[in-house]
């Protein structure tokens, strides 16, 4: 499937979820909770349109090697489980939704969510025409070591968790907060532990200096 058939796949999918939970909201929430509900969506597709459209460069060269090995997939099918319990607990279940922390926990994911989004463009900023939502090697591929992967090898990854947890917590569900650390962050650490074999199979001695002189995920930590 091509970029743009895959992009027109996300943005019908995610259309038709969030409509079906504003219309819901409409029904049965709060001025507030509506509010929050339709603030999110209008972020949330901002972000998909920026970073899809005008972030995005699509690359000079073809894949010459795919070895994603299901990863993306699950890292999608465990954030979508866990975005859509998020928002029907906030709009209708209310399982694990602990209104006492609001509305700051709902403002601090607002913030957090913001930020992650601008690490996100920093890293596919960086990378530029070398990024693939899976595994793989172009046939002009270049080791990119600036930028935003000066001092991380993965700031795309560390973006992206700082969004999962900013969802949870601008829909204030804890249980989905347990879905991002049970299945969401494992599928992510999968990915990168798949990557991370993949680049030193192709450039074993720049990737392994690399290696010694970068974090993962977290700056000076991991």
């Amino acid at each position: 499937m091509d970029t743009n058939k895959r992009f027109l796949v996300r943005i019908i999918i995610l259309g038709a979820v969030f409509l079906y939970i504003a219309y819901l909201a409409w029904q049965q929430l709060t001025r507030f909770d509506f509010t929050v509900i339709v603030s999110f969506f209008a972020l949330f597709f901002l972000w998909t349109l920026i970073s899809e459209k005008l972030v995005y460069k699509a690359p000079d060269t073809y894949v010459i090697e795919d070895a994603d090995n299901k990863s993306f997939l699950y890292l999608q099918l465990t954030f979508l489980i866990a975005l859509f319990y998020a928002a029907i607990d906030f709009v209708e279940l209310a399982f694990t939704r602990y209104k006492p922390l609001e509305p700051n926990i709902i403002y601090l994911g607002f913030i957090l969510f913001i930020i992650s989004c601008l690490i996100r463009w920093w890293g596919y900023n960086s990378i530029g025409k070398f990024f693939n939502p899976r595994v793989a090697l172009y046939e002009d591929h270049q080791l990119i070591i600036e930028g935003a992967y000066k001092k991380l090898r993965h700031p795309i990854y560390l973006g992206d968790v700082i969004g999962f947890i900013a969802i949870t917590l601008i829909f204030n569900s804890w249980g989905a907060m347990l879905i991002i650390l049970c299945t969401t962050i494992p599928a992510l650490i999968y990915r990168i532990k798949i990557e991370e074999e993949f680049m030193l199979r192709h450039f074993p001695e720049a990737y392994s200096a690399y290696l010694k002189n970068t974090k993962r995920l977290i700056p000076g930590v991991w």
